[in-house]
Parts: structure tokens; sequence; C-alpha cells
């Protein structure tokens, strides 16, 4: 069973129904509600969004093998606790970017053009034009990029075709045209106007934009956030807009959001007049939820269908990976050895030694494989007649 507790694409609903899959959706389930729909259903497939998988969800079902993010990155999930109890985690990177970007350069062009405040004024009834006359414009501007990964990418696309300047600063630096790299983030945040935050949350990154990240920045440089609320000190952010009036910060993320779909939240950056947000909306397109359900899908059926998750997709696999013996008693000959390494090859089993020894039976050999793979290769093997019996020791 797969149980999807998020919004998802409907297409992709219909392609596990049609396969004759039983799929749940409830894109309102969350906390304590999520932990009794997962102990009365007992899913093998947990798909979630930003809803958050704690070790109560993970313990709510024993039957519970694989938990797919549909997006980028898992901090919602125990990626931890999950791998101690043998269970795949898995997620979608790169389905999201274009979205994200598009928000990202979004919060861009209504800070600077102080859209929110345009249609403010308007709703109110007031003309107040001369008031945005200050608005600088984007052309020429240096767009600087901390992170260059799939959306800080698709960012400095746009952003270049606004003709502003970019330059970037990433552990790995990619050959970009139009895209100048720097070897520090202080260099970045000197040359920029307009910073934009694309890294993970991770221990070296939270609470990386602190007092003194801050105070190397433009006194009325522009910095954008739509990677995660834990990379921002909030409370030192909120000190440098208080005494830099004319810095201004636009996110998507902010630490302590909800983790329901909705409910009154008041947050204290979320009422600084030079603060635009929005509702942790940056994978929330049609174009994204498609493309998002059609990789969930895909990662869903592969594991139901062969037991394996490709690579690309599988966060925990260095902290997953188990070792099996397995044991294949087979005839002698070439064609033998063939059939059981191009197999092996074609499912994704990772060997780490093997031993062949001849058995007692003339003709036949023992070969004993240690490696990691889909359980369901004894049945491949044992379907081949130069193979006379498959196990696991």
């Amino acid at each position: 069973m797969f149980l999807i507790c998020d919004v998802f694409s409907q297409e992709g609903i219909r392609s596990l129904t049609e396969d004759g899959y039983e799929v749940v959706y409830n894109k309102d389930l969350a906390g304590d509600g999520l932990v009794e729909e997962v102990r009365s259903l007992q899913p093998e497939v947990l798909v979630v969004r930003s809803t958050k998988v704690t070790k109560g969800v993970i313990d709510a079902s024993s039957n519970l093998k694989v938990i797919i993010r549909a997006g980028a990155g898992t901090d919602t999930i125990d990626v931890e606790y999950a791998t101690t109890q043998g269970i795949y985690v898995a997620n979608c990177p790169g389905k999201n970017a274009t979205a994200v970007a598009e928000l990202a350069m979004g919060l861009i062009i209504s800070i600077d053009r102080r859209l929110a405040e345009n249609y403010l004024f308007q709703k109110q009834g007031k003309w107040r034009k001369g008031i945005f006359a200050k608005c600088l414009g984007l052309k020429g501007r240096t767009l600087g990029l901390i992170g260059f990964g799939n959306i800080s990418q698709k960012v400095a696309q746009r952003a270049l075709a606004f003709e502003m300047k970019v330059v970037a600063y990433d552990v790995i630096q990619k050959d970009t045209e139009g895209v100048q790299f720097v070897s520090s983030i202080d260099e970045v945040l000197e040359i920029a106007d307009i910073v934009s935050l694309h890294v993970p949350n991770l221990p070296t990154t939270k609470g990386m934009v602190n007092a003194e990240f801050l105070n190397k920045m433009k006194d009325n440089a522009v910095l954008i956030n739509t990677a995660r609320g834990e990379l921002i000190n909030e409370e030192d952010l909120a000190v440098h807009l208080e005494t830099n009036e004319n810095f201004w910060y636009g996110t998507d993320v902010l630490k302590g959001e909800p983790s329901s779909k909705e409910c009154d939240w008041e947050h204290p950056l979320a009422l600084h007049p030079r603060v635009y947000g929005s509702h942790h909306i940056g994978a929330s397109t049609k174009q994204a939820e498609a493309e998002i359900g059609e990789e969930v899908v895909r990662i869903g059926k592969k594991f139901k269908e062969i037991g394996i998750i490709d690579d690309i997709n599988h966060v925990n696999k260095s902290m997953l990976k188990k070792n099996y013996t397995l044991v294949i008693r087979a005839k002698n000959g070439t064609k033998s050895l063939a059939d059981i390494y191009t197999t092996l090859e074609d499912n994704q089993w990772d060997i780490e030694k093997t031993e062949s020894t001849p058995c007692k039976s003339e003709g036949l050999f023992l070969l004993k494989i240690l490696g990691d793979g889909p359980r369901n290769i004894e049945e491949k093997l044992s379907s081949f007649e130069s193979i006379e019996e498959v196990s696991f020791e």
C-alpha cells in the first residue's frame, strides 16, 4: 500500500492504481493524525512532501519499507531513525528546481518594485505612485548565489536574462557561461547587491546567516532565502533589519513553521515591514507537482517490483547498506558465469568479494558472493538452466 499524505499529482495516483497498487491519499494528514493513520493502514510506502516523519510515525507501522520525499530536502524526515529500522528513504532531487527558482526571482522582483505595498494601497483605495519612484531596477545589479546546485543554476539563468551580473560560491565550481565563481562566501557578500541562499540544512550551514555574515553585506542589500529557515539566526537578522533601514529580506521559509496546512500563526520576522514572505510554497506549482509525481511513481514502482532504489534517489544508502552472502551452485562453463554476473549487474548488485570452489558433484561449482542488492535476485538467477540452486547464507 502507498499512503500519500501531502498534495500530490492526480495523474500519479491514477498511474499507481491502474497498475494495481492500493493507494490511500489524504493531503491533510500530519502529527498525531498521521501516526494514527499509519498505525491503522500499515503502509509499505509512505509519500510525504512537507509533512514531518518522526520516530512516532515510523514506529506506527511494522510494515513500512520506504519513505519517499516528494521533493529534494529530507530534513523533515528522521532519516537516522528510519535507517536503524531498516527503512529506505528516497527523494526526488531537481524535480522542483524550476518552481523554486521562479519563486526566488519573484521575491527579488517583488522587493525591488515594492509590489506588496502597491497591492495593499490599491486594496485600501489609495494612490501612492510617488513613494515607489526610488525603486532601483535589476539590470546591471549583482546577484550573489551561495550554493550552485539545481535550483541556484536555474536562478542564475533567469537573472542573466534580466541582464544582471551573477557571482557564485560553491565547494564544487561548475563551468557556467555568464557566472563568475569566487573563492569564498565573504567575496559574494562584498560584491553582491542581492544574495540568494541555496544550501541544505547541515550542521555546517545551520545559523550561517548571523551578525558576522550580515555585517559583511552591503547596507542596502537584499537577502533571499528559498532554502531552509534553519540557515538563519533570526534574532541577529531582526537586529540587522532594525539597524539598517535599507536592508530587505525575502523568504519562503521560517523557523517553527506549522505542520498543519491551515492555521493562525504569527512570526516576528513575517510581521516586519521589510520582510517579504511566502508560505513555504517554493515547489507549489502544478508543473512541479506533475514532475515530482512522475518521479515518486517511478521510484515507488521500481521498489515494489525489484526492491531497489536508484543511487540518485537513495538518501540513506550508505547508512543502510547490508551485505548478504549469495550461494550459487551452477554448471561449469563461461555461460554460467555470464548468466550470473550479467544478472547481478542488471539488478544493481554491489559485489564486495567472491569465492568459487568445485562441487563434489562432477561438472558443478559453488560460487559464494558477498554483496548488497535486491533479495529477489534469488528468483531471477534460478530461472537459468545453467544454475542448479540459489540461496542466501
